[in-house]
């Protein structure tokens, strides 16, 4: 009901029709979001990034503005997210998944640090 009387009101706001489907909100998950590092232990010192979900890079060549290609040591997991990686670009290669609320404080001892070249995140309630 709500939504039909918004609707008539920007209709008549700004003298077109304004259809429910236009309205739809995006709702986003502060819950659902990975962390990477670029060194090992999430050391905040050195380049980190904080991706909200659901996302998918089929390359990490410019992600926000820099390249994280092969350059991810340490990883945290939101608590409504899972993550898989892949060693290649385009989702191919070794995968390796992320669970809920997982920390990875070395990559390296998962024979995967610095060899994250794609990823998929996506989010689930909790």
């Amino acid at each position: 009901m709500l939504r039909v009387l918004f609707s008539a009101v920007l209709a008549l706001a700004f003298g077109s029709s304004v259809y429910a489907a236009d309205l739809d909100v995006k709702v986003v998950d502060k819950a659902c979001w990975v962390e990477i590092y670029e060194d090992d232990n999430y050391d905040k010192d050195d380049p980190h990034l904080q991706i909200q979900g659901p996302a998918e890079f089929a390359t990490l060549k410019d992600l926000k503005g820099r390249n994280w290609n092969d350059d991810i040591e340490s990883v945290i997991v939101g608590p409504n997210a899972t993550v898989k990686a892949y060693k290649d670009k385009d989702f191919k290669g070794t995968e390796i998944a992320f669970t809920s609320n997982q920390r990875v404080p070395n990559l390296g001892k998962l024979d995967m640090s610095n060899e994250i070249e794609s990823m998929r995140v996506s989010c689930h309630a909790s």
